[in-house]
């Protein structure tokens, strides 16, 4: 598995040329709705709002792929849906971009972030009882 500190200049390079970049993911911090080999395509965005799953450097060669719960001015609280600890005040400067579609067992999910089911599992995921239970999944 190809680590994001590898391919983030790729990245950058592909934003400043105005495209979006796909990637594959690793780890369980986004299950149910992401899996390990699952593909996220993201791009920058000038504003994140509640709810987007966003890539965000948490060090210089961590980063890490989580949905923003909270918001205020130009921080956010971010969370994978499969944990219950709250990553606080991430500064905007560390959001790499947003999650603009994925791809999980080869089929692409594009509108999917759009439907109606995601906007709901989108709305109850922000909860901590229901993190805590998909945390519970395998």
């Amino acid at each position: 598995m190809i680590k994001v500190k590898t391919i983030y200049p790729l990245m950058l390079e592909a934003f400043e040329e105005g495209k979006s970049f796909t990637f594959p993911v690793k780890g369980t911090s986004m299950i149910p709705l992401l899996h390990t080999n699952d593909t996220v395509t993201i791009v920058p965005k000038e504003d994140y709002s509640i709810g987007d799953i966003v890539l965000f450097k948490r060090s210089e060669d961590v980063f890490v792929l989580h949905r923003i719960i909270n918001k205020y001015e130009a921080m956010f609280d971010i969370v994978g849906d499969h944990q219950t600890k709250i990553e606080k005040a991430v500064k905007l400067e560390n959001i790499v971009g947003a999650v603009i579609s994925y791809t999980k067992k080869g089929e692409e999910k594009i509108n999917n972030l759009n439907t109606k089911r995601y906007k709901f599992y989108k709305f109850i995921v922000k909860f901590k009882l229901f993190r805590f239970l998909f945390s519970k999944l395998k």
